[in-house]
């Protein structure tokens, strides 16, 4: 039996209780925005959200994905100025290619558009100075989950963020009765500065950071040769949920870019089972695989038995009312039923290999699950280019539930030969 058994029920009913309530709360936040803005407006708020969250884990090049994996120990260890040392090492990185990406933006956003009227760009221009603020919140958050407090790191997150937004937007509106697309994208980057500053105060008071230099705790090759394998499988697969609406909106009708994006937020569901499992997990991976075959054997079922019987209902709830759930949206989100039913189709698969994944990073393996994702996206893109011209956003849902299906069958098939 896993020593870790009753850690993983115990929080998994408090996480459980967290991503129902997160989901609720998020899908409250989309129904919210889709009221106050037009379907393109939506659309390009859901792209530019993406954008900021995207590149603010890749400028961490995988020091979040790390994080338990090295933190872990170290605060068992209680070595405060070694935690220090670990995110100041990844958020001046992430400081530093943040700046060059926002520059790097604003050089081409000014090219193409040949004007400095900010009305006149694109959101990509104004969200991407709020990357390196993305990133300190990744940060901090697993700093908090390397502790084994999986819902504090959480909870804000999940829950606190989008209601915070909401009660910006309707504070927006109650002023000047209607909201802007930039405006709600301030809004999303002032809440999330609110939320990263209140885990930040929580690390500090916890004990879990001592702002002490020790320059002679700081391993920066021993962490990247870690992070950066995992940063790379992550971004891949990050790369390959979003490239749907990227493609659709070079590709597809403008307005199936907002109702593919309300199907996707309704599959999203699947995807915080996933990552809430996988983070509960993730502290006792390394500990678990390094006391042998047995307790990692014994570990890994116990997760793998959490994480279907929580995936499951989910799945079979989102397919089987795909339709009234889209319907909330508006009337004409109803003819996306079909996406939302492909994507449920993908993302259980998907989900249901996660945790062959994270096995096999920490078996020191991450290249298989960056090699396996390349290629998933790889196939992903060329299925679009194929398909959104000729079946608009239904062929983009079916080329990902396709490719995803395929990746979650090369994950396990190299796990299992481990």
């Amino acid at each position: 039996m896993s020593p870790y058994r009753t850690y993983l029920r115990r929080g998994a009913l408090t996480l459980g209780a967290v991503t129902l309530g997160g989901y609720l709360t998020d899908y409250a936040f989309n129904l919210g925005l889709t009221r106050f803005l037009t379907p393109h407006d939506y659309g390009d708020f859901k792209v530019a959200y993406q954008f900021a969250t995207f590149f603010g884990l890749a400028v961490l090049l995988g020091g979040d994905r790390a994080a338990p994996m090295v933190l872990g120990p170290l605060l068992e260890q209680e070595r405060p100025r070694a935690v220090w040392e670990y995110l100041r090492f990844y958020l001046g990185v992430a400081l530093a290619l943040g700046l060059g990406l926002a520059a790097v933006t604003w050089v081409v956003s000014f090219a193409h558009v040949g004007s400095a009227d900010p009305e006149h760009h694109h959101p990509f221009a104004w969200v991407v100075l709020a990357v390196p603020l993305y990133a300190a919140g990744a940060m901090v958050s697993r700093t908090l989950q390397s502790a084994r407090r999986p819902a504090e790191a959480a909870v804000p997150w999940r829950i606190g963020l989008p209601v915070a937004q909401l009660a910006l937007f309707g504070l927006v509106i109650a002023v000047q009765g209607a909201l802007g697309l930039v405006e709600a994208i301030v809004i999303a980057v002032v809440a999330t500065a609110a939320i990263t500053a209140g885990q930040w105060l929580r690390v500090r008071r916890l004990g879990l950071v001592e702002l002490v230099r020790a320059p002679e705790l700081l391993e920066r090759r021993g962490w990247l040769s870690a992070s950066l394998p995992m940063m790379g499988s992550f971004l891949v697969a990050l790369a390959l949920n979003q490239s749907d609406l990227y493609f659709l909106e070079i590709l597809g009708d403008e307005a199936e870019v907002g109702h593919y994006a309300a199907a996707a937020t309704a599959a999203h569901l699947l995807l915080l089972v996933q990552t809430t499992v996988v983070g509960l997990v993730a502290p006792i991976a390394r500990p678990a695989i390094e006391g042998g075959a047995e307790s990692s054997a014994s570990t890994y079922r116990h997760a793998l038995k959490l994480m279907l019987a929580a995936l499951v209902p989910v799945a079979l709830l989102l397919a089987g009312a795909a339709g009234p759930i889209l319907g909330l949206f508006g009337p004409s989100y109803r003819d996306a039923h079909a996406v939302l039913e492909l994507l449920v189709l993908g993302g259980f698969a998907w989900a249901g290999a996660a945790l062959a994944s994270l096995w096999l990073q920490y078996r020191g393996r991450a290249d298989v699950v960056l090699a396996v994702a390349l290629a998933t996206l790889v196939a992903d893109s060329a299925l679009n280019l194929l398909l959104i011209p000729r079946y608009g956003m239904t062929g983009a849902a079916a080329g990902t539930a396709a490719t995803l299906f395929a990746a979650a069958a090369a994950v396990i098939v190299f796990e299992r030969r481990r």
